[in-house]
């Protein structure tokens, strides 16, 4: 920690940042995770690594394709179990005007921040910059999927600006082993490997959503002695002796359920036994990338047993409500892996009903052609109704009927608001309505559900 003495620059920005967040929010206009962070960014070009550089055991990132937020949530939630004091972008503002937001909503008018660790989710694409303002000790990768090529462009790209924001402070890497596109990220240094060594069901190929992956050492492709889902498993060359790092904290004995998962935590000679309120195996690796994280950090196995007991899920990621006394979950949605385990794990609840939202809008990405790379089919066997919404619901009803669903099971109700008291109204009180929307839709829901009287997580 510096001893931050703010610059007249510096309290100008906090000012602006402050009084901006608080009149979004007065307003209704939003929850002020953006803006705020351009103003105050105007108004002084240092203010981010100056307000960073205040907590006093560091930084922390947390990237990757998918589970970003809910990680950095099941993360923020063990550290401050153990006792510390956390500045973190909860709210999933996940740019470099959103982190600056979340440090200005955090310091005093003073501009001081009282915190052992900032925390940051970070966008794939956004770390390297975010990196040259802030010291980051730690970056933890969870996966890599292809998510909206139109932003992003191939993985490979993706790959190496993360590569570069890890590189820019030699931080250590918390990488996922099972994952050969992310565990390749930091050849040499401070590292930590994680993954998954025994689950209750695997595959002895990858499935269709599995990314190419080749060797670093000698360019062969990646093959596999089974895998947990797309490319994730028990990986190796296929030409030469570099294969897949034994992790350093992993789960054993992974039972994944409709609505809850549970893994045996090892770290060193101590294991411990983890029970999720949340489902599918997807949240599994954000468990065990956390663990990993925190137990990297110096928190105990107990510890970590004891934070993920306390985890309340964040805005829309497997977030559960009550509505008009029908229980719901929400699943936001924005790429084929994501969407494929959600739907893997929607699947283990035959009898439910499945509300899917899907916008094309710049925050979702504008190409929707990855609806028909996630595994919908995994949903035909249910006996579920289904509605769909959202500016392409008449897309997603074309995708249901070619995954195998009966058309006559399905209904297309574009706006979301009549969409939603459609399906509470075809759920029965011993139902679950799953309601999947891409990230646009679930700002929408978000302003829906308010007027249920119901609030959802980091809003």
């Amino acid at each position: 920690m510096t001893d931050y003495k703010p610059s007249a620059s510096d309290q100008l920005a906090i000012l602006a940042g402050k009084l901006s967040a608080t009149t979004i929010r007065l307003l209704g206009a939003g929850m002020g995770s953006n803006l705020p962070g351009r103003f105050a960014r105007k108004l002084s070009a240092h203010i981010l690594s100056d307000l960073s550089s205040q907590p006093k055991l560091g930084s922390i990132a947390v990237t990757g394709t998918n589970g970003k937020s809910t990680t950095s949530g099941l993360l923020s939630s063990i550290l401050r179990t153990a006792g510390y004091r956390i500045v973190h972008n909860r709210q999933g503002a996940n740019l470099v005007t959103g982190i600056t937001a979340s440090l200005v909503d955090a310091a005093d008018w003073q501009g001081r921040i009282e915190a052992e660790f900032g925390l940051y989710e970070i966008d794939e694409a956004a770390l390297p910059v975010v990196a040259k303002e802030i010291k980051i000790n730690t970056v933890l990768v969870t996966n890599l999927f292809r998510d909206q090529l139109d932003r992003f462009g191939e993985l490979d790209t993706t790959a190496k600006l993360i590569a570069k924001g890890i590189e820019q402070n030699d931080s250590t890497a918390i990488l996922n082993s099972d994952d050969p596109n992310v565990c390749q990220l930091k050849k040499e240094g401070k590292k930590l490997h994680y993954g998954i060594e025994s689950l209750d069901s695997c595959q002895s190929e990858p499935d269709e959503l599995a990314e190419l992956s080749y060797c670093t050492k000698c360019g062969a492709e990646i093959a596999y002695t089974s895998t947990v889902y797309g490319q994730l498993g028990k990986w190796h060359c296929s030409n030469c002796d570099y294969k897949r790092p034994s992790p350093d904290v992993y789960a054993s004995d992974v039972v994944s359920l409709a609505a809850t998962s549970q893994f045996t935590l090892h770290y060193g000679d101590a294991e411990i036994a983890i029970h999720l309120t949340m489902p599918g195996l997807f949240n599994v690796y954000n468990a065990l990338a956390a663990s990993a994280a925190a137990l990297s950090l110096g928190v105990s196995i107990d510890g970590v047993q004891d934070g993920l007991k306390e985890y309340t899920t964040l805005f829309g990621r497997s977030e559960r409500i009550h509505l008009n006394g029908k229980s719901v979950i929400i699943q936001l949605i924005k790429n084929p892996a994501g969407a494929t385990q959600t739907a893997r794990a929607v699947s283990k609840d035959t009898n439910a009903t499945v509300l899917v939202a899907i916008n094309d809008n710049l925050a979702d990405g504008r190409d929707i052609s990855w609806l028909w790379d996630a595994d919908f089919e995994a949903l035909a066997a249910m006996s579920a109704h289904f509605i769909v919404s959202g500016q392409r619901a008449d897309d997603m009803a074309v995708r249901l009927k070619y995954a195998g669903i009966d058309v006559t099971k399905i209904k297309t109700v574009t706006p979301l608001e009549k969409a939603l008291t459609t399906a509470l109204a075809d759920t029965t009180a011993t139902q679950t309505l799953w309601v999947m929307p891409t990230y646009t839709c679930l700002l929408e829901l978000e302003k829906i559900i308010k007027k249920y009287g119901v609030t959802l997580g980091g809003t």
